[in-house]
């Protein structure tokens, strides 16, 4: 290759680049304003913040607000509330995780085996439509449903000579709601991941396979599951390193923030909000959502690691 020749491939190469880093210019900009320039916060979770009126942030935080070391996550560990909502946290979450990716596979792969493109997008839509409602509406929706006096649930059992529930009173029914109405809203969504991934897939194997005589069981089972592997694997990892955060709308506005379901809704983010918002007290807010990041990191690190001795071409990294 002579001069020339490298000097065209270097400029077509820095002309490609500058391009792809033009069209990602946006995304770039919201990760630096609201995920980048807001880790300054972390100090908060090392001060006793005393805000002082007519100070500035950056005074109050650096200035008038003594450092705590630890205090502020012991003080988060010790809480006698931490049992009860590490429990919800993890065991919603848990099955969050399984169901989240056994009931969109399965979805994805009924999918694939339709025929009628009609009815196919029809059930996407259908699909897929919950998840852009946003937490608000949903909680809505439901207490459409379980409204003591006009709600759908009590009019139906009044109906047939049933005493009417008080829903929002009851907290034995809201962990069933909550998982029901989690994997509603967004088994939709991951479906279509998984879809895109079959979609994927050379379709002459499965034609292989007809041919030999093989079974829809048999196809799924040591074809599309193992093109799935990767996938599943990936969103697995991301999952348990969110493990210990929650859908804030879901534990929060589905429920109406109801004081009687506190013992089944309450997780660590409605507890942190809480806090937040009733004591004011920022420095242990910010040691629990530090808290939440570091945990998750060492979880998604444990579980990359495991899955790539496991299957090295499956790992995130």
């Amino acid at each position: 290759m002579n001069k020339t020749e490298k000097k065209n491939k270097i400029k077509h190469t820095g002309k490609k680049n500058r391009d792809l880093t033009l069209m990602s210019l946006p995304a770039i900009i919201w990760y630096i304003c609201f995920c980048y320039i807001p880790m300054f916060g972390i100090f908060f979770a090392f001060k006793r913040f005393t805000p002082k009126p007519g100070e500035s942030l950056f005074t109050n935080l650096f200035v008038n607000s003594p450092w705590a070391g630890l205090d502020n996550f012991s003080f988060l560990l010790r809480s006698s509330d931490m049992p009860g909502i590490m429990f919800n946290t993890l065991t919603y979450n848990l099955l969050f995780i399984i169901l989240g990716i056994v009931i969109p596979v399965f979805l994805a792969v009924f999918l694939t085996e339709l025929h009628s493109e009609k009815l196919k997008g029809t059930i996407q839509m259908v699909m897929v439509l919950p998840y852009f409602l946003s937490w608000v509406i949903v909680g809505y929706l439901l207490y459409a449903f379980l409204a003591t006096d006009e709600g759908m649930m009590n009019h139906f059992l009044t109906v047939f000579g049933k005493d009417a529930i008080q829903w929002y009173q009851s907290p034995k029914y809201w962990r069933f709601l909550l998982i029901v109405t989690e994997v509603w809203k967004s088994s939709g969504y991951a479906m279509i991941i998984y879809l895109c991934s079959i979609t994927s897939i050379d379709r002459t194997l499965y034609e292989s396979a007809v041919l030999d005589g093989a079974t829809f069981l048999q196809r799924v089972r040591y074809i599309t599951l193992p093109h799935l592997r990767p996938t599943i694997c990936t969103i697995f990892i991301l999952r348990i390193g969110s493990i210990l955060n929650s859908d804030f709308g879901l534990f929060f506005q589905v429920p109406l923030d109801s004081g009687s379901l506190q013992s089944v809704t309450q997780t660590l983010d409605v507890y942190v909000y809480k806090a937040l918002m009733q004591q004011a007290n920022f420095s242990f807010s910010a040691a629990a959502s530090f808290l939440q990041s570091i945990v998750g990191f060492i979880l998604l690190m444990i579980t990359n690691s495991i899955i790539r001795h496991i299957d090295e071409e499956s790992s995130l990294i």
